[in-house]
């Protein structure tokens, strides 16, 4: 069986339009492995797996080089490791999406660090080591990426209090409005592939317990944290 998008990378053809039911991109009817029987018999992330085809096709048409086809080869094979791992299946699909969509959360539809965790308050502190696990801690502070940057024109990082930290090159509303002190989920949702053991390359979702925003954010300024 192979995906939409495999069919995309191999022979670079346009979308197959689904045939089976259900909406994922691919046709259930001939799903054989277990994440695609999963997207397959799941609503949320049948819409996912939709949207990341709609958005993929449409980067493709312009894109030059291969660093799409790249992610998307990565994302298959991480959706693929999650075996029948719901929310590590789901933890792909929103890394995927964060990657190659331009509106970072469009695509949350009301997915939180808080529902990836089944709604309850994780048990962990630590910072989670594995795709689709979340840990409970709390924000220290928020600041500019660069120091001296009163408006977060340079970006805005955060500092956790299980040593977590995230950062990006983008003014974040919703870390802006958090304070230290609030009490946040915290869900690994990506190990980048391109990345040494050690190295810094990990996509975290992240939910304020108090304000109810989310934002998916890297742990380095850099891939890899080169």
């Amino acid at each position: 069986m192979r995906s939409t998008l495999n069919s995309i990378i191999i022979t670079g053809a346009g979308l197959l339009l689904a045939t089976a039911a259900e909406a994922a991109g691919f046709d259930c009817s001939k799903a054989s492995r277990a994440d695609e029987k999963i997207v397959c018999e799941d609503s949320e992330l049948s819409r996912l797996d939709e949207l990341f085809n709609e958005r993929y096709a449409a980067q493709k048409r312009t894109s030059t080089g291969d660093d799409l086809v790249h992610t998307a080869r990565n994302f298959l094979a991480d959706r693929r490791d999650c075996g029948s791992d719901r929310s590590c299946i789901l933890s792909a699909y929103l890394a995927v999406l964060w990657t190659i969509s331009a509106d970072k959360s469009d695509f949350m539809g009301g997915i939180s660090a808080k529902s990836l965790a089944g709604n309850r308050s994780p048990e962990a502190k630590a910072i989670p080591a594995k795709v689709g696990q979340c840990a409970a801690t709390s924000i220290v502070e928020v600041h500019p990426r660069l120091d001296g940057d009163a408006d977060f024109d340079s970006g805005t990082g955060v500092d956790y209090a299980n040593d977590g930290y995230q950062v990006s090159y983008r003014r974040e509303e919703a870390l802006i409005g958090s304070k230290p002190g609030d009490q946040v989920t915290m869900c690994l949702v990506q190990i980048d592939r391109d990345c040494s053991p050690g190295e810094s390359g990990r996509l975290f979702l992240v939910t304020n317990d108090r304000t109810r925003e989310s934002w998916i954010l890297p742990d380095a300024q850099h891939k890899c944290g080169g």
